[in-house]
């Protein structure tokens, strides 16, 4: 803590004011930026916040895709809670309307892989979504139903606020509405949205809010450097993206380690054909020649199925 002595009245708050606008992602102007110390938040949104928007060597924010899905149903209240048990920064999650226009939490455009039931999500009420029980894990190891019941998007909000990043990834082109509900929830300031960089249709859906929530854009490596597509893609702040690619020249090229210093570079390791080949899979395997690839490479950020065991890799890997 700092002493009263060690401040004039006008300097502390002025660095007071400085660590609120950092903790909410907002940039200083016309000063020398604030030491670590400093800026350091004192709540679990804000750290999160600040650690996202100001990235440090050795830091990497883990997300868990479609939420800790390998400890409990995809997407479900339990698979949130599993999460906050584990430490993980955040959670991505799927969202979708029901026939009476309720938003609910769901992956498939049908109930059929992770439920009990059968259909479209759009063709069932809310009351018959509730009525059925998810499947174990990403409902394809088959197995006995668990008592999950498929959440509203309110519910699992509800269970999130104050623990995790929230990546919102929005079906049916409804982010407007999710957001309205994300701030009536109290939710808006963990809120990460994305669009793809190509796309104008869904950079259309978040410029309503652009500037209250996280927005990452989504590049597609087919060819490098990355920080060329960066240069083309706003973000909000600036200097974050969602990398998607083929080829590892997309980070090794040239002059590209460089350009990503200090810069949020966000992959997600589910599918091989995003990430070069350096997927959850084979990571399991052998995580550094994998999950410790990307990180040398210049990713500090990543989505992944298997967040438990990145964690731990993150905890015991060599440092440079």
């Amino acid at each position: 803590m700092v002493s009263r002595h060690d401040l004039n009245l006008p300097a502390r708050l002025a660095r007071l004011a400085a660590c609120a606008l950092l903790a909410l992602g907002v940039p200083s102007t016309g000063a020398a930026a604030p030491t670590e110390a400093a800026v350091a938040p004192t709540d679990r949104v804000a750290s999160l916040r600040h650690r996202l928007a100001h990235p440090r060597s050795g830091d990497t924010i883990v997300i868990a895709h479609r939420s800790c899905w390998d400890a409990a149903p995809e997407n479900s209240i339990a698979a949130v809670q599993a999460c906050i048990r584990m430490g993980v920064d955040g959670i991505e999650f799927d969202v979708r309307h029901s026939k009476d226009g309720v938003a609910v939490v769901i992956h498939d455009d049908t109930v059929d892989r992770t439920t009990n039931g059968h259909g479209k999500v759009s063709d069932l009420t809310l009351a018959e979504l509730k009525a059925l029980r998810l499947k174990p894990r990403d409902g394809l190891d088959g197995g006995a139903l668990t008592v999950e019941t498929l959440p509203t998007l309110e519910e699992f909000l509800a269970v999130a606020k104050g623990h995790l990043l929230l990546v919102f990834d929005v079906k049916d082109l409804t982010q407007q509405e999710s957001f309205a509900i994300a701030k009536r929830m109290g939710v808006d300031r963990q809120a990460i949205y994305f669009y793809e960089c190509s796309n104008d249709l869904l950079l259309k859906q978040v410029r309503p809010f652009w500037n209250e929530v996280f927005v990452f854009p989504i590049t597609f490596g087919d060819g490098p450097p990355l920080s060329r597509s960066m240069d083309a893609c706003p973000s909000n702040p600036t200097g974050m993206v969602h990398a998607k690619f083929d080829t590892e020249a997309t980070l090794t090229a040239p002059g590209t380690a460089s350009a990503l210093k200090g810069k949020r570079v966000w992959v997600m390791t589910v599918q091989e054909q995003d990430v070069a080949g350096h997927a959850d899979a084979p990571a399991l395997r052998d995580p550094d020649a994998h999950w410790g690839w990307l990180l040398r490479a210049g990713v500090n950020m990543i989505m992944t199925n298997e967040p438990q065991a990145l964690m731990a890799y993150l905890k015991r890997r060599p440092r440079a």
